[in-house]
Protein backbone atom coordinates (compact mmCIF):
# COMPACT_ATOMS: atom_id res chain seq x y z
CA UNK A 1 0.00 0.00 0.00
CA UNK A 2 0.98 3.42 -1.05
CA UNK A 3 1.44 5.36 2.23
CA UNK A 4 2.32 9.17 1.00
CA UNK A 5 0.22 9.36 -2.27
CA UNK A 6 1.82 11.86 -4.51
CA UNK A 7 -0.95 14.53 -3.83
CA UNK A 8 -2.56 13.52 -0.37
CA UNK A 9 -5.36 15.60 0.42
CA UNK A 10 -5.61 17.82 2.99
CA UNK A 11 -8.35 20.43 2.23
CA UNK A 12 -11.62 20.29 0.20
CA UNK A 13 -14.86 19.74 3.22
CA UNK A 14 -14.57 23.87 3.92
CA UNK A 15 -13.77 22.82 7.39
CA UNK A 16 -17.19 21.20 7.58
CA UNK A 17 -18.05 17.88 8.78
CA UNK A 18 -20.30 15.20 7.09
CA UNK A 19 -24.19 15.77 7.88
CA UNK A 20 -26.66 12.80 7.54
CA UNK A 21 -29.05 14.03 4.33
CA UNK A 22 -26.07 15.72 2.24
CA UNK A 23 -25.18 12.87 0.35
CA UNK A 24 -28.74 11.50 -0.17
CA UNK A 25 -29.78 14.88 -1.06
CA UNK A 26 -26.81 14.91 -3.61
CA UNK A 27 -27.53 11.21 -5.20
CA UNK A 28 -31.18 12.47 -5.88
CA UNK A 29 -30.33 15.47 -8.06
CA UNK A 30 -27.13 13.49 -9.27
CA UNK A 31 -29.57 10.69 -10.78
CA UNK A 32 -32.35 13.10 -11.41
CA UNK A 33 -31.97 16.18 -13.86
CA UNK A 34 -28.47 17.10 -12.85
CA UNK A 35 -26.08 14.90 -14.05
CA UNK A 36 -23.71 17.41 -14.03
CA UNK A 37 -24.56 18.57 -10.50
CA UNK A 38 -21.13 19.22 -9.42
CA UNK A 39 -19.86 21.60 -12.54
CA UNK A 40 -23.20 23.63 -12.57
CA UNK A 41 -22.62 27.43 -10.63
CA UNK A 42 -26.19 27.06 -9.06
CA UNK A 43 -25.15 23.69 -7.28
CA UNK A 44 -25.90 25.57 -4.03
CA UNK A 45 -29.01 26.81 -4.87
CA UNK A 46 -29.92 23.12 -5.75
CA UNK A 47 -28.75 21.86 -2.44
CA UNK A 48 -30.34 24.32 -0.52
CA UNK A 49 -27.02 25.41 1.26
CA UNK A 50 -23.85 27.70 0.82
CA UNK A 51 -21.44 28.02 -2.07
CA UNK A 52 -18.82 26.50 0.91
CA UNK A 53 -21.53 23.54 1.96
CA UNK A 54 -21.81 22.19 -1.63
CA UNK A 55 -17.97 22.00 -2.31
CA UNK A 56 -17.69 19.69 0.96
CA UNK A 57 -20.68 17.67 -0.49
CA UNK A 58 -19.16 16.84 -3.07
CA UNK A 59 -15.86 16.19 -0.91
CA UNK A 60 -17.59 13.76 1.21
CA UNK A 61 -19.31 12.19 -1.59
CA UNK A 62 -16.20 11.23 -2.93
CA UNK A 63 -13.98 10.13 0.56
CA UNK A 64 -16.99 8.62 1.92
CA UNK A 65 -16.73 6.17 -1.77
CA UNK A 66 -20.55 7.31 -3.04
CA UNK A 67 -19.55 9.43 -5.51
CA UNK A 68 -16.47 9.29 -8.53
CA UNK A 69 -15.75 11.40 -11.25
CA UNK A 70 -16.17 10.11 -14.62
CA UNK A 71 -14.65 10.49 -18.13
CA UNK A 72 -16.28 13.55 -18.56
CA UNK A 73 -15.37 15.37 -15.66
CA UNK A 74 -18.60 15.07 -13.73
CA UNK A 75 -19.34 12.96 -10.37
CA UNK A 76 -21.69 10.45 -10.59
CA UNK A 77 -22.66 7.47 -8.19
CA UNK A 78 -20.45 4.33 -7.44
CA UNK A 79 -21.98 0.77 -6.96
CA UNK A 80 -22.14 1.02 -3.36
CA UNK A 81 -23.49 5.04 -3.34
CA UNK A 82 -26.76 3.46 -5.54
CA UNK A 83 -27.08 0.77 -3.31
CA UNK A 84 -26.63 2.64 -0.22
CA UNK A 85 -28.50 5.77 -0.89
CA UNK A 86 -31.41 4.73 -3.63
CA UNK A 87 -34.78 5.08 -2.41
CA UNK A 88 -35.02 2.02 -1.61
CA UNK A 89 -31.64 1.53 -0.57
CA UNK A 90 -29.66 0.11 2.14
CA UNK A 91 -29.95 2.93 4.37
CA UNK A 92 -30.44 6.53 2.25
CA UNK A 93 -29.71 8.97 5.69
CA UNK A 94 -26.80 7.05 7.22
CA UNK A 95 -29.58 6.38 10.63
CA UNK A 96 -27.97 2.73 11.09
CA UNK A 97 -24.42 2.18 12.56
CA UNK A 98 -23.66 -0.19 9.62
CA UNK A 99 -23.87 2.68 7.13
CA UNK A 100 -21.82 4.86 9.77
CA UNK A 101 -18.68 2.32 9.80
CA UNK A 102 -18.87 1.53 6.16
CA UNK A 103 -18.08 5.04 5.46
CA UNK A 104 -15.66 5.22 8.13
CA UNK A 105 -14.05 2.87 6.38
CA UNK A 106 -13.56 4.49 3.29
CA UNK A 107 -12.42 7.71 4.72
CA UNK A 108 -9.42 6.32 6.77
CA UNK A 109 -8.59 3.40 4.79
CA UNK A 110 -7.44 5.03 2.04
CA UNK A 111 -4.87 7.26 1.86
CA UNK A 112 -5.59 8.88 -0.87
CA UNK A 113 -9.06 9.78 0.32
CA UNK A 114 -8.39 12.41 3.17
CA UNK A 115 -5.16 12.07 4.40
CA UNK A 116 -5.27 13.56 7.84
CA UNK A 117 -8.39 10.59 8.42
CA UNK A 118 -5.61 7.89 7.15
CA UNK A 119 -2.67 8.71 8.93
CA UNK A 120 -4.88 9.46 12.27
CA UNK A 121 -6.65 5.92 12.25
CA UNK A 122 -3.61 4.34 10.76
CA UNK A 123 -0.26 5.54 11.59
CA UNK A 124 -0.38 7.92 14.29
CA UNK A 125 2.26 7.63 17.07
CA UNK A 126 1.25 7.68 20.88
CA UNK A 127 -2.25 6.83 22.69
CA UNK A 128 -3.40 10.79 22.96
CA UNK A 129 -2.72 13.81 21.59
CA UNK A 130 -3.82 17.94 20.83
CA UNK A 131 -4.82 19.18 18.04
CA UNK A 132 -1.41 20.60 17.21
CA UNK A 133 0.90 17.76 18.25
CA UNK A 134 -1.65 15.55 15.77
CA UNK A 135 -0.88 18.82 12.57
CA UNK A 136 3.02 18.63 13.82
CA UNK A 137 3.30 14.95 13.31
CA UNK A 138 1.51 14.83 10.32
CA UNK A 139 3.42 17.54 8.88
CA UNK A 140 6.53 15.83 9.93
CA UNK A 141 5.59 12.55 8.37
CA UNK A 142 4.74 14.27 4.79
CA UNK A 143 8.30 16.62 5.17
CA UNK A 144 10.15 13.26 5.37
CA UNK A 145 8.94 11.17 3.05
CA UNK A 146 9.30 14.35 0.44
CA UNK A 147 5.71 15.57 0.31
CA UNK A 148 4.35 19.03 0.14
CA UNK A 149 4.05 20.12 3.63
CA UNK A 150 0.37 22.05 4.01
CA UNK A 151 0.52 25.36 5.68
CA UNK A 152 -0.23 25.17 9.60
CA UNK A 153 -3.43 26.69 8.15
CA UNK A 154 -4.25 24.10 6.55
CA UNK A 155 -3.29 21.84 8.82
CA UNK A 156 -5.32 23.77 11.63
CA UNK A 157 -8.55 23.74 9.26
CA UNK A 158 -7.70 19.75 8.41
CA UNK A 159 -7.67 18.67 11.98
CA UNK A 160 -10.10 20.28 13.20
CA UNK A 161 -12.70 19.02 10.43
CA UNK A 162 -11.24 15.57 12.15
CA UNK A 163 -12.27 15.96 15.33
CA UNK A 164 -16.04 17.32 14.27
CA UNK A 165 -16.25 14.39 11.99
CA UNK A 166 -16.00 11.91 15.61
CA UNK A 167 -16.58 14.05 18.46
CA UNK A 168 -20.15 15.01 19.79
CA UNK A 169 -21.26 18.83 19.11
CA UNK A 170 -21.49 20.85 22.17
CA UNK A 171 -25.01 20.62 23.51
CA UNK A 172 -24.98 24.18 24.34
CA UNK A 173 -24.21 25.39 20.85
CA UNK A 174 -26.76 22.84 19.53
CA UNK A 175 -29.22 24.71 21.95
CA UNK A 176 -28.50 27.96 20.70
CA UNK A 177 -29.11 27.41 16.84
CA UNK A 178 -25.64 26.90 15.92
CA UNK A 179 -25.51 25.43 12.68
CA UNK A 180 -22.10 24.33 12.32
CA UNK A 181 -22.79 22.27 15.88
CA UNK A 182 -24.77 19.53 13.81
CA UNK A 183 -23.12 16.63 14.59
CA UNK A 184 -22.12 14.02 11.95
CA UNK A 185 -23.36 10.93 11.74
CA UNK A 186 -19.77 9.28 12.37
CA UNK A 187 -20.10 10.61 15.60
CA UNK A 188 -21.85 8.33 17.03
CA UNK A 189 -19.30 5.72 16.43
CA UNK A 190 -17.50 6.51 19.66
CA UNK A 191 -13.90 6.41 17.85
CA UNK A 192 -12.65 9.36 18.89
CA UNK A 193 -12.52 10.62 22.68
CA UNK A 194 -11.70 14.20 24.96
CA UNK A 195 -10.57 13.97 27.62
CA UNK A 196 -12.65 15.43 30.25
CA UNK A 197 -11.91 19.56 30.67
CA UNK A 198 -8.97 18.61 28.43
CA UNK A 199 -7.82 19.49 24.44
CA UNK A 200 -6.56 15.90 24.39
CA UNK A 201 -7.99 13.46 22.60
CA UNK A 202 -7.21 9.86 21.90
CA UNK A 203 -8.37 6.75 20.01
CA UNK A 204 -10.90 4.52 21.60
CA UNK A 205 -10.71 0.42 20.89
CA UNK A 206 -12.67 -2.43 21.86
CA UNK A 207 -15.22 -5.24 20.57
CA UNK A 208 -17.21 -2.40 18.91
CA UNK A 209 -20.36 -3.86 19.20
CA UNK A 210 -22.32 -1.69 16.92
CA UNK A 211 -19.66 -3.16 13.98
CA UNK A 212 -21.53 -5.61 12.36
CA UNK A 213 -19.32 -9.34 11.84
CA UNK A 214 -19.88 -9.45 8.12
CA UNK A 215 -18.58 -5.99 7.52
CA UNK A 216 -15.33 -7.10 9.35
CA UNK A 217 -15.48 -10.48 7.07
CA UNK A 218 -15.66 -7.39 3.69
CA UNK A 219 -12.86 -5.35 5.42
CA UNK A 220 -10.53 -8.24 5.57
CA UNK A 221 -11.44 -9.49 1.73
CA UNK A 222 -10.41 -5.93 0.90
CA UNK A 223 -7.66 -6.31 3.15
CA UNK A 224 -6.21 -9.73 1.82
CA UNK A 225 -7.10 -8.51 -2.09
CA UNK A 226 -5.30 -5.31 -1.69
CA UNK A 227 -1.64 -7.26 -0.05
CA UNK A 228 -1.66 -9.60 -3.25
CA UNK A 229 -1.57 -12.44 -1.60
CA UNK A 230 -3.87 -15.35 -0.25
CA UNK A 231 -2.90 -15.02 3.66
CA UNK A 232 -3.38 -12.58 5.91
CA UNK A 233 -1.22 -12.71 9.18
CA UNK A 234 -2.71 -11.74 12.14
CA UNK A 235 -0.50 -9.51 13.18
CA UNK A 236 -0.99 -7.56 9.44
CA UNK A 237 -4.79 -7.60 10.26
CA UNK A 238 -4.80 -6.04 13.39
CA UNK A 239 -1.96 -3.37 13.28
CA UNK A 240 -1.09 -2.70 9.36
CA UNK A 241 -1.94 0.78 8.03
CA UNK A 242 -5.75 0.04 6.52
CA UNK A 243 -5.88 -2.78 8.73
CA UNK A 244 -9.79 -3.97 9.90
CA UNK A 245 -7.99 -3.84 13.69
CA UNK A 246 -6.31 -0.34 12.51
CA UNK A 247 -9.24 1.09 11.23
CA UNK A 248 -12.54 -0.02 13.01
CA UNK A 249 -10.11 0.14 15.97
CA UNK A 250 -11.06 -3.40 17.30
CA UNK A 251 -8.72 -4.77 20.06
CA UNK A 252 -6.85 -8.30 19.66
CA UNK A 253 -10.03 -10.00 21.24
CA UNK A 254 -12.34 -8.11 19.09
CA UNK A 255 -10.51 -8.75 16.54
CA UNK A 256 -9.96 -12.50 17.35
CA UNK A 257 -13.26 -13.21 17.84
CA UNK A 258 -14.46 -12.02 14.51
CA UNK A 259 -11.98 -13.83 12.49
CA UNK A 260 -12.73 -16.78 14.29
CA UNK A 261 -16.64 -16.44 12.60
CA UNK A 262 -14.98 -16.31 8.95
CA UNK A 263 -16.14 -19.89 7.46
CA UNK A 264 -19.23 -20.05 8.70
CA UNK A 265 -20.08 -15.93 6.78
CA UNK A 266 -18.40 -16.90 4.16
CA UNK A 267 -18.96 -20.78 3.07
CA UNK A 268 -15.48 -21.58 3.82
CA UNK A 269 -14.03 -18.80 1.33
CA UNK A 270 -12.25 -17.02 3.94
CA UNK A 271 -11.20 -19.50 6.71
CA UNK A 272 -8.76 -18.37 10.08
CA UNK A 273 -6.42 -20.85 11.30
CA UNK A 274 -4.26 -21.28 14.21
CA UNK A 275 -1.78 -23.61 14.15
CA UNK A 276 1.54 -23.97 15.80
CA UNK A 277 1.21 -20.55 17.28
CA UNK A 278 0.93 -18.83 13.50
CA UNK A 279 -2.48 -17.57 13.60
CA UNK A 280 -3.75 -16.44 9.75
CA UNK A 281 -6.35 -15.77 7.63
CA UNK A 282 -6.36 -18.35 3.93
CA UNK A 283 -8.64 -16.67 1.56
CA UNK A 284 -9.34 -20.08 -0.59
CA UNK A 285 -11.44 -18.66 -3.83
CA UNK A 286 -10.93 -16.34 -6.64
CA UNK A 287 -14.21 -15.23 -6.78
CA UNK A 288 -13.64 -12.13 -4.76
CA UNK A 289 -16.11 -10.23 -6.39
CA UNK A 290 -18.99 -11.75 -5.80
CA UNK A 291 -18.80 -12.50 -2.11
CA UNK A 292 -17.76 -8.99 -1.68
CA UNK A 293 -20.70 -8.12 -3.05
CA UNK A 294 -22.79 -10.82 -1.18
CA UNK A 295 -20.80 -10.07 2.56
CA UNK A 296 -22.06 -5.99 1.84
CA UNK A 297 -25.69 -6.66 1.04
CA UNK A 298 -26.09 -9.31 4.04
CA UNK A 299 -24.80 -6.33 6.31
CA UNK A 300 -27.46 -4.12 5.55
CA UNK A 301 -29.95 -7.40 5.00
CA UNK A 302 -29.47 -8.65 8.38
CA UNK A 303 -30.65 -5.39 9.68
CA UNK A 304 -34.21 -5.62 8.53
Amino acid sequence: MTILPSSPSFSGHETFSLRGGWLKKAFDLLVGDYPNLFSLEEAFVLLGVGKNMAASIRFWGRVCGVFERDATGNYQPTHVGRALLADHGWDPYLVTSAARWLLHWYIAARPEAAFTWFYTFNLLRGGEYSPPQLAAQIQAYVSERGGKVPSDTTMKRDVECLLHTYTPSDPRRIAAGVEDALACPLSSLGLLRQRPGQRNYYLASGAQPSLPDTLVAWATLAFVRESGQSIAAFNDLAYSPGSPGRVFRLDGDGLLSRLMRLSDLTDGQLVYNDQAGIRQVYWSSADEGDLAADLLRRTFEDLR
